[in-house]
């Protein structure tokens, strides 16, 4: 019988669909990994600045959840104009790279990925902008760019302290370093906030909490979350939770700034 060479054969032999999706399994250890969570404790967090040569200053970000963010910074150059404040300008950008998530994936350049990624940088730029001292650069703009790799969790509160961090390897004058620390609450009237959420809190969360400070001056640069179902005293509480994250995560934010610096200046001696 002669072949039908416009058709594409199948495979000889396939395999269900649900040998390569998350299974029940799955589900039921991140269930159990939620309620052994203490609420309060930190994932770990790995940080190291410099890492980009085409860019001035830059930044990789990953907590222990999967979240990976990097960033990269430039600046200052002219702006032509003066900012707001009569000072510089910070543009800040957010994308998200199209394999970021899990499960269903946005379209790339659908409405809904950039109206997100345009909500993301006005969120980033609220953050930086008190860390930044503007004034010290008149008609001049500076620039960070953020790609979120993979999404864990807390992925808006990482990219505030990976950008923080590669705008001080840029060299560009700061008050401090912005930190960046989510929370979130799960349904039930007891259940407590919880720090830095993974991927399966966020989605199950009734109430979002992202805290930016700037922890050398105890200054609170930006809140950004909304929710329901928590009363007045229970945002309070979770305000002075995250607080307390971000002054905890500070000083690993500190090294890694400082390590970045010492590989710079050894660098150079050694093309000296």
């Amino acid at each position: 019988m002669p072949l039908d060479h416009r058709r594409v054969r199948g495979p000889e032999e396939s395999q269900p669909p649900e040998l390569w999706g998350g299974t029940r399994k799955e589900e039921e250890e991140e269930d159990e990994d939620e309620a052994s969570r203490d609420p309060c404790a930190l994932r770990p967090l790995f940080a190291r600045a410099g890492l980009l040569s085409q860019a001035e200053g830059s930044a990789y970000l990953e907590l222990g959840g999967g979240t990976k963010v990097l960033c990269a910074a430039w600046g200052p150059r002219e702006a032509g104009e003066l900012g707001a404040t009569g000072g510089g300008q910070l543009l800040c950008e957010f994308r998200r790279a199209p394999f970021a998530g899990r499960g269903a994936r946005w379209r790339p350049g659908t409405a809904t990925e950039r109206e997100a990624e345009r909500e993301a940088a006005a969120a980033l730029r609220e953050a930086l902008e008190p860390a930044v001292r503007l004034s010290r650069y008149p008609r001049a703009r500076l620039a960070v760019s953020a790609l979120l790799l993979q999404d864990g969790g807390s992925a808006l509160a990482a990219a505030i302290s990976a950008a923080a961090l590669a705008l001080a390897d840029a060299g560009v004058e700061m008050y401090d370093l912005a930190v960046g620390c989510a929370l979130c609450r799960s349904p039930g009237p007891a259940a407590p906030w919880m720090l830095q959420p993974a991927e399966p809190e966020e989605r199950r969360a009734v109430a979002r909490l992202t805290v930016a400070l700037l922890p050398a001056l105890n200054q609170v640069s930006a809140v950004l979350g909304g929710g329901q179902g928590s009363p007045p005293d229970a945002w309070a509480q979770a305000l002075r939770l995250g607080i307390d994250g971000c002054h905890r995560l500070y000083p690993v934010l500190r090294q890694s700034l400082l390590r970045a610096a010492r590989r710079r200046d050894a660098a150079a001696a050694t093309t000296a």
